[in-house]
């Protein structure tokens, strides 16, 4: 937890290579959401992962896409129950901060969005719900 706030203090500061932080810092984010198991780490990384996305701008967009594409997996593949949960906090976080980029994902998301809808998980459940009120 204590690396992910440091991940987020570091987004805002200014350095030569922008571009080379946000690749960087996305890279800290996706081993987060693939190794960590706790919710309470998982809804903190996706908070991150949202201040990365609204601060980042043009140079995100890859982290946009690639996020997204996981998260879609994570929900049509073989269910485990810590990827479903860490899947509908990205999309939802997704859809709220970079709604441009995450457009061309809707007919996906759509799809992909039930699965997340009837998890066992109640508060897999409630994040879907979240998320796809966020969409609509």
């Amino acid at each position: 937890m204590g690396a992910l706030r440091v991940i987020n203090e570091l987004i805002d500061v200014t350095i030569s290579e922008n571009t080379s932080k946000v690749a960087k810092l996305s890279n800290y984010m996706r081993a987060s959401y693939e190794i960590k198991r706790d919710p309470e780490i998982l809804v903190l990384a996706s908070n991150v992962l949202c201040h990365l996305v609204r601060s980042g701008g043009a140079m995100t967009v890859d982290e946009v896409e690639h996020q997204v594409k996981v998260a879609l997996e994570w929900l049509r593949g073989k269910r485990i129950e810590y990827r479903c949960f860490a899947a509908v906090l990205i999309l939802k976080e997704m859809v709220e901060n970079d709604s441009t980029g995450f457009n061309v994902h809707v007919p996906e998301f759509v799809d992909a969005i039930w699965v997340a809808l009837r998890d066992p998980t109640l508060a897999v459940r409630e994040k879907a719900v979240e998320a796809l009120r966020a969409c609509l």
